[in-house]
């Protein structure tokens, strides 16, 4: 009986392990774009309604490598100078493969919602010493 049941255990370990393994996750390497509309404070970190500036920019999120549901890349906007560093992104995808969530270089923090395979929904927070800013996009992935 023991034995049976010990069978039985490592029978259901072994197609548990494989429903893991072969989880599907959505292609992520590439380059994405899509224009944001950021709402932020003023330079002295103060919301208020007379504090908030409201400003559109285009987002180019990079993922340059991802093992699974890891994945690493990078992302820039249009209103960041030349000189600006690039802004360096980790996150994970859920096991249900249908969204991610990530940190950044700066502390900020989003989350993705994929649509398909060339589209997700990106949404991003960063509060830091002197700006608050938040926004999300649709980014859809370039040739």
């Amino acid at each position: 009986m023991v034995n049976n049941l010990s069978r039985i255990v490592i029978a259901l370990s072994l197609l548990l392990a494989h429903f893991a393994i072969s989880a599907e996750y959505p292609n992520m390497e590439g380059r994405w774009s899509g224009n944001i509309r950021v709402v932020s404070s003023d330079t002295s970190g103060q919301v208020s309604t007379g504090g908030v500036i409201i400003s559109e920019s285009e987002l180019v999120f990079t993922v340059d490598y991802q093992d699974g549901g890891t994945f690493i890349g990078r992302s820039r906007t249009s209103s960041m100078s030349a000189s600006s560093e690039i802004i360096n992104v980790w996150g994970s995808i859920r096991s249900n493969g249908d969204e991610a969530m990530f940190v950044t270089s700066t502390g900020g923090k989003g989350l993705i919602w994929f649509e398909n395979s060339a589209a997700f929904e990106y949404c991003y927070t960063n509060i830091t010493e002197g700006l608050v800013m938040a926004y999300c996009a649709k980014l859809t992935k370039q040739e």
